[in-house]
């Protein structure tokens, strides 16, 4: 009788990986900051999410213990629609990236984001998530209390970064359910090990070939490949280096 795990590697439909996707900021290109990445071995998490942002917003303490790193359950063929310009999405991210094991996640704490319906006429379960964020935000609030550090403790707050929303209540609709979202709260750490993949645009493997191989002088290095390629290609990557293989051999 086939293991759980056994039929699920089966589900082409889902998906053994997670990526992340890095962005271009104010300081650095996409580029730059997947190198600062693959050189710290670690994503930094710099952002709050979730239902209890606007609490984070005024009050540092609680901020500490909502900022997330986000990734994305997605087989790697499919990883180039998470660069394509989608209406109403807040971030752009470019081809550079990283992929994990999903069984890696969530060994390091990572965890599926959970979507509540908001569209109107529906039982809102944000509701009573908003409620209980009120509560902490009271305490928050109430120096006799304990203030923002007691309520950073709110059971809570340790739940409402992997709480989103979908549909649309207002003129904007919010639907990126279908991400698959993962979120891992506090700065995400690993090893060159464990990486599947690095995404980078074909033409500037050789760059990170040689910037890689300055991080790791031993061993082996891991595979890089373009968003863009197809399944067969990035599989060839995974058997060797992406850089060895001929370019003559995709041409046709």
């Amino acid at each position: 009788m086939p293991s759980i795990e056994a039929l699920l590697h089966r589900r082409t439909d889902l998906s053994a990986f997670v990526v992340h996707f890095t962005r271009a900021t104010a300081r650095a290109t996409a580029s730059d900051n997947l190198k600062a990445i693959l050189e710290d071995r670690t994503i930094e998490a710099r952002n709050v999410f979730g239902m209890a942002v606007d609490l984070a917003k005024k009050h540092e303490a609680i901020a500490d213990t909502q900022r997330t790193v986000c990734f994305t359950e997605t087989p790697l063929e499919h990883a180039w629609m998470m660069c394509e310009k989608i209406p109403n999405r807040t971030m752009s991210f470019s081809g550079y990236g990283l992929a994990f094991t999903r069984t890696f996640a969530r060994r390091m704490g990572a965890n599926p984001v959970w979507y509540l319906d908001i569209t109107p006429g529906h039982n809102w379960l944000t509701v009573p998530i908003n409620n209980m964020v009120d509560d902490a935000r009271e305490i928050a609030r109430d120096p006799s209390e304990g203030g923002e550090n007691a309520a950073a403790k709110a059971d809570i707050l340790r739940l409402t970064p992997f709480i989103e929303q979908m549909g649309k209540p207002l003129e904007t609709r919010k639907e990126f359910w279908w991400e698959r979202e993962w979120r891992h709260v506090g700065d995400f750490h690993f090893h060159f090990a464990d990486l599947v993949v690095v995404f980078a645009p074909e033409e500037e493997h050789d760059e990170f070939e040689e910037y890689l191989g300055e991080l790791k002088k031993r061993g082996r290095l891991p595979s890089l490949v373009d968003a863009s390629w197809g399944l067969e290609r990035m599989i060839a990557a995974l058997h060797s280096p992406a850089w060895s293989t001929p370019a003559g051999v995709w041409s046709g």
